[in-house]
């Protein structure tokens, strides 16, 4: 809604659109000698009291000048305030949100509209290291809630005049402020636009997380793979963009998304790099056989038993048997046990206190298991097998809620046709990620098979002096 340009009716208008929320005060107040009427507001709790104090109330107080009769805010703007940002706005829908968002406004007699000028103050938590992306060697920085800090964090690694910012707004209600990042030269502009068009295209009244809109970009609303990275670490979102990658940001999460997002990049982890490339190597070897194991080892078990005993050695069989005649179930129901009780002590820890949940998940599964096994419900082969399954698929936490899903899918299929419906289910599966597109880039794109991207980084972490400069990610073509 448009401003009337009338002081007093302005006013008005304004008291009636803040009338229900108490946090937003104002300040009336005459300026210039008392020739010049003036009204700020804020919000309590989201502006900052002293920079509404020396940044406005004190120039105008103390300036003992004339004023001009026409274009008041424009000199207000250029010639008194000593606030850095600054602008002018006759429009209620850029004129609340910006009041809402920490923003004071500055009304005078004189000319229409006001001035919104940044005093914004507002808390949060300091910058630590994520939980959930920690290392042993590397920064210790994170990603925290409001937008600038993060966007100052990768400035501060990118001292570039490349580094190119898009901003979008999203929610209807919210307002929830974005930021597309790339750099000019090295990201493909055919990305930038395709992830622009789709934010543009959201339809939705609130945004309060990063993932909420990584869910809102996908183009098939019911994936089971992720199309767009996670991070909350400045120094990967960093080399996401120096690899051709775009960076989204959003304000309120301490996530940034990263497109496109392959396959591979479930296995990489920032201290790949901070260690030696032999080490790296082998520790992107470790979680994709860690994978493997925790999606393939319970079902490997269940189809050996059922179908293919005659594999086993005979003192193993003759165990084994003696062990599942005393159990009551069979050896699908013994896993889907076991597993259903590993993933509800695994939810138990994490959503209890830090102070039981590890005692918890630690007690739990030891009393559980033995009482299990003495009862006979189980046998001990079973839970060992599921153990180590459980631990290895949390090995990989990116992947967690997939090992889960594929677990009990290869596990349907071992016990329907055993390592034949295995191989089946297994070969379903990698068709499936063959076909599956992110962002333009296929998502196996990079691996040696594929003939496509670069790989010095994929499979492989070359030593760094044969790593390209910009643009490793695209350097294959991988793009169409």
């Amino acid at each position: 809604m448009k401003l009337s340009g009338s002081y007093d009716v302005d006013l008005r208008v304004m008291e009636t659109l803040t009338a229900g929320d108490p946090t937003v005060k104002y300040r009336d107040f005459e300026g210039a000698g008392g020739r010049l009427q003036c009204r700020v507001w804020f919000s309590d709790g989201m502006t900052s009291s002293q920079l509404v104090r020396d940044g406005i109330l004190q120039p105008i107080l103390s300036f003992g000048g004339p004023a001009p009769r026409e274009n008041v805010l424009d000199w207000l703007a250029l010639a008194v305030l000593q606030l850095p940002e600054v602008q002018r706005s006759d429009d209620t829908e850029d004129l609340l949100p910006a009041l809402a968002y920490g923003d004071a406004l500055l009304f005078a007699q004189g000319q229409p509209g006001a001035l919104i000028i940044g005093c914004k103050a507002f808390d949060y938590r300091s910058i630590t290291e994520p939980d959930a992306e920690k290392v042993a060697k590397g920064p210790k920085e994170g990603f925290v809630e409001p937008l600038m800090p993060n966007i100052a964090m990768l400035k501060r690694r990118l001292r570039t005049n490349k580094l190119h910012i898009d901003r979008v707004t999203v929610g209807s209600t919210t307002q929830t402020a974005c930021c597309l990042l790339s750099l000019d030269g090295v990201t493909d502009p055919a990305l930038v636009q395709d992830v622009l068009e789709r934010l543009r295209c959201v339809e939705i009244d609130g945004v309060l997380s990063a993932n909420t809109l990584a869910e809102l970009l996908h183009d098939r609303p019911f994936a089971f793979f992720h199309r767009l990275g996670t991070t909350a670490r400045p120094d990967v979102a960093t080399a996401k963009l120096l690899e051709g990658r775009v960076v989204l940001l959003t304000d309120g999460s301490p996530q940034a998304l990263t497109a496109p997002f392959v396959f591979l990049e479930y296995f990489q982890s920032p201290e790949d790099y901070c260690v030696s490339w032999v080490y790296a190597v082998f520790s992107r070897f470790l979680r994709m056989a860690a994978f493997l194991i925790a999606i393939t080892l319970v079902p490997i078990y269940v189809a050996l038993l059922h179908f293919h005993p005659g594999t086993l050695p005979v003192k193993m069989l003759m165990d084994t048997a003696v062990m599942q005649q005393a159990a009551p179930f069979s050896f699908l129901v013994e896993a889907l046990i076991l597993l259903l009780a590993f993933d509800l002590l695994r939810e138990a820890g994490l959503r209890a206190p830090s102070s039981i949940g590890q005692t918890l998940s630690i007690v739990g599964a030891l009393v559980l298991g033995q009482s299990a096994v003495e009862a006979n419900i189980v046998s001990p082969a079973m839970v060992i097998v599921v153990a180590l399954s459980g631990v290895t698929g949390l090995i990989t936490t990116e992947l967690k809620d997939q090992v889960i899903f594929l677990r009990l899918f290869l596990l349907l299929c071992a016990n329907a046709a055993g390592l034949w419906g295995l191989v089946l289910g297994l070969v379903t599966i990698a068709g499936r990620l063959s076909v599956i597109r992110s962002f333009g880039a296929d998502y196996l794109t990079s691996m040696p098979s594929v003939g496509q991207g670069s790989h010095e980084d994929s499979l492989l972490r070359v030593p760094m002096r044969f790593m390209r400069k910009y643009g490793r990610f695209w350097a294959g073509g991988s793009r169409k």
